[in-house]
């Protein structure tokens, strides 16, 4: 693992001469049948970007954007690599249909400046993970894991350029239980009941989360309602949802659909004539837009990340400003993670000593040991996922409090408290 977060910052990007001419004359002659990979040796060095810049989701693909441009001018202000511009050329995935991915995902593929592929997420079911390992372009990813898992388990070698920042999403059906028990057993949060009610949205992603949920809370003797799915896209009506819930009565709502219109207004419909129950929100309220649409209504929601920034550390807190400084607006999951994204790159291209032999710095980006401002990043070999918990990326847990986003678990990482939802006061 690198010694600190600073030193990677501030020395890993920048390729010598030197370096560049010592990796020359021990891979000078490339054995018959193997391609001399992008070919391009002059210019700038393209990143592609595939983001929803427009739609839906369109909020975190502005994010996602946000991140990687700032980490991209860093490397530039301080030289680049080795003396070449690195460009952020960012494509629009809209809705995350695979007609719009794939012709993203052509641009950049038939582009022999394209150096690697970053995401936050571009499809809902990351098919286009296929399309990028078979033109050998390194590809980092920070959502949806779990299709990321079940892709490249199968046989890890045919995707040696793939790796996913975002670890194991089985957090995510695990962890509410775990944390609903651990809040009851201390008095933090008394059950008054043990019924829950599960919203979700008909996507790969929501469902799975669905069904380890409704496993899991059901395991520890939970009455179960749902999930009740609602289609994916945009959802303006929760009436049906909100009044199966007032006849239920659950102790724990949890909604499922992460997208921020769609859970902002669910949230602002339930508070109208709210039940006593605490309200897990998925994803969404991460995304500053969710607070601006929500306004008062968002505070008191709680959320889970299973890779977030760790507000507690110094780095967090200096990229944090970095961001807001910057764009003057407040940073997000997605703003960090492409940051971090862009300079995991570079930690591998300085390994392999070319951003043109993308082949090994796929590779190389598998080998990575490094501390970012969302934990320790280092890969499963048989998953291409970075490694979750105390020893990778912990989940972590958030609520809503005036407005503000606090992480009030785990306790080392936390900078508030849970507070009781003023509906259920």
């Amino acid at each position: 693992m690198s010694s600190s977060f600073g030193h990677r910052l501030r020395t890993s990007v920048l390729l010598s001469t030197a370096a560049l001419m010592a990796f020359s004359m021990v891979s000078c002659t490339v054995p018959t049948g193997e391609s001399n990979e992008s070919g391009s040796t002059q210019g700038n060095i393209t990143l592609g970007l595939l983001a929803p810049l427009t739609g839906v989701a369109a909020a975190d693909g502005k994010l996602m954007e946000q991140g990687a441009q700032l980490a991209v001018d860093e490397i530039n202000a301080k030289g680049g690599i080795d003396g070449r511009k690195v460009e952020l050329k960012a494509l629009d995935v809209r809705d995350q249909k695979s007609d719009a991915v794939s012709a993203a995902v052509t641009q950049l593929t038939s582009n022999p400046d394209v150096a690697a592929v970053l995401t936050g997420y571009a499809s809902t079911t990351n098919f286009e993970i296929d399309q990028l390992a078979e033109a050998g372009i390194p590809y980092l990813l920070s959502g949806n894991s779990a299709q990321t898992g079940d892709i490249i388990s199968k046989n890890p070698e045919k995707y040696p350029g793939v790796w996913s920042l975002a670890p194991s999403y089985e957090g995510y059906s695990t962890g509410v239980p775990e944390q609903l028990e651990a809040w009851n057993a201390d008095g933090t949060f008394p059950l008054r009941n043990r019924k829950a009610y599960i919203i979700s949205s008909d996507n790969a992603y929501s469902n799975g989360i669905a069904s380890g949920l409704e496993k899991n809370l059901k395991a520890k003797g939970w009455e179960v309602t749902g999930p009740d799915t609602v289609p994916f896209g945009e959802v303006d009506d929760w009436t049906t949802q909100i009044t199966k819930i007032r006849q239920v009565d659950p102790a724990v709502i949890i909604n499922l659909d992460y997208l921020t219109a769609n859970a902002s207004k669910f949230l602002t419909q339930f508070r109208q004539n709210p039940t006593q129950s605490l309200v897990f929100s998925q994803y969404a309220p991460s995304v500053p837009e969710f607070t601006e649409l929500a306004g008062r209504n968002a505070d008191g929601v709680l959320y889970n990340l299973p890779f977030a920034p760790l507000p507690a550390l110094p780095e967090t807190k200096e990229l944090t400003k970095k961001l807001t400084d910057k764009y003057q607006a407040e940073p997000s999951l997605y703003s960090f993670g492409l940051y971090e994204q862009v300079y995991l790159w570079a930690d591998a291209v300085r390994a392999v000593g070319d951003p043109g032999k993308r082949s090994e710095v796929g590779v190389a980006l598998g080998k990575l040991d490094t501390q970012t401002t969302l934990g320790r990043v280092h890969f499963d070999p048989a998953t291409h996922l970075a490694v979750a918990g105390k020893d990778g990326i912990p989940m972590t847990y958030y609520q809503i409090q005036n407005g503000k986003r606090l992480n009030i678990a785990p306790e080392e990482f936390a900078d508030g408290k849970f507070q009781r939802p003023e509906w259920m006061k």
